[in-house]
C-alpha cells in the first residue's frame, strides 16, 4: 500500500523521499580565511592540469546556454569569491564565467563538478553527433572529461578553473564537510525533475548566506517543475537574469 502510494504520489509530480543534508559542519576555515589555491589543493594531491597534454585535442567547447548575458550580469552584481557549476560537460559556460570574472578582474575560483558521463538524453540516440557522439567513448567509457580540460587550458584558465569528477550529491557533501560556502552556484546538470529537486536539496545550505543558486533549462518541465516545488518549499521567489532561473537565500 505505501509503495503504491509512493507511486501514485511521484506520478502526479510529488516526492515523498526528501533528503537534507545535515547542518554544515566546519571543520577548519571556511572559504573567506582559505587562499583560493587551497580549493585546489584539497581537492587534488596533483594538479589535473599538470602534464596534461591539451595540445593534442582542439577546442571544442559546444554547448547549451554557455553564451548567455546572465553570467556577467551576476558576477558583476555579487563580486563572487568563489564559484561553483554543476554540471559542465565541455565547459563552455565555466569559459564564460572566467572570462568574465578576469575581465572584471576579480579573483573568483570556479569548481566544476560532474562525472563527464552523460545525462539520460546523451544515451538515448546513438546518431545524435552532439550528445552521444560528444561523450567520446573508448570501451564504452566517455572520455569527454578530457576535451574539458583541453578547453579550459586553449582558453588560459588553469588556474581559475578547478575540476571536480564527482556526483552533485558526494559534492555537496565534501562542500559541507570543510565548511565551505560559495557565493553563486549554478546548477545545470540533470533535468530529470528528482535530480533537479535533490541538487536543489544538497547544495541551498552551501550557498553563503548572501549567495545563490541559478541555472539553466526552464523550459524542460523537469526544472521548472523542480525549482518551483522547492521554491515554495523555502518561501523564495523566483527570479530571472536573462535566460537564467534565480533563487536567492536572502531578499526578495
Amino acid at each position: 500500500m505505501k509503495s503504491l502510494l509512493k507511486s501514485l504520489l511521484y506520478k502526479a509530480g510529488y516526492s515523498v523521499k526528501k533528503i537534507r543534508l545535515a547542518p554544515r559542519r566546519t571543520t577548519g576555515a571556511g572559504i573567506e580565511q582559505l587562499g583560493k589555491a587551497d580549493i585546489r589543493t584539497l581537492l587534488h594531491r596533483t594538479d589535473p592540469y599538470e602534464g596534461f597534454d591539451w595540445k593534442a585535442l582542439p577546442f571544442d567547447a559546444h554547448g547549451w546556454g554557455g553564451q548567455s548575458p546572465a553570467f556577467r550580469e551576476l558576477i558583476a552584481a555579487h563580486q563572487p569569491r568563489l564559484i561553483v557549476e554543476v554540471g559542465t560537460w565541455k565547459g563552455a559556460s565555466a569559459l564564460e564565467m572566467a572570462a568574465a570574472c578576469r575581465d572584471l578582474g576579480l579573483k573568483t575560483q570556479i569548481v566544476c563538478i560532474d562525472t563527464w558521463l552523460g545525462a539520460l538524453e546523451f544515451w538515448t540516440d546513438h546518431d545524435d553527433p552532439q550528445r552521444y557522439g560528444s561523450l567520446g567513448l573508448k570501451h564504452g567509457y566517455p572520455s569527454v572529461y578530457y576535451q574539458f580540460l583541453a578547453n579550459v587550458c586553449h582558453a588560459g584558465h588553469q588556474d581559475r578553473i578547478v575540476p571536480f569528477p564527482q556526483t552533485s550529491a558526494t559534492a555537496a557533501l565534501w562542500f559541507r564537510r570543510f565548511g565551505l560556502t560559495a557565493d553563486l552556484i549554478y546548477v545545470d546538470a540533470s533535468h530529470e525533475e528528482e535530480d533537479v529537486y535533490q541538487d536543489l536539496c544538497s547544495w541551498w545550505e552551501v550557498a553563503g548566506d548572501k549567495g545563490l543558486l541559478f541555472g539553466d533549462d526552464w523550459s524542460w518541465d523537469g526544472v521548472r517543475l523542480a525549482v518551483e516545488r522547492f521554491a515554495a518549499e523555502e518561501g523564495r521567489k523566483v527570479t530571472f537574469s536573462a535566460d537564467k532561473w534565480v533563487l536567492r537565500k536572502s531578499g526578495p
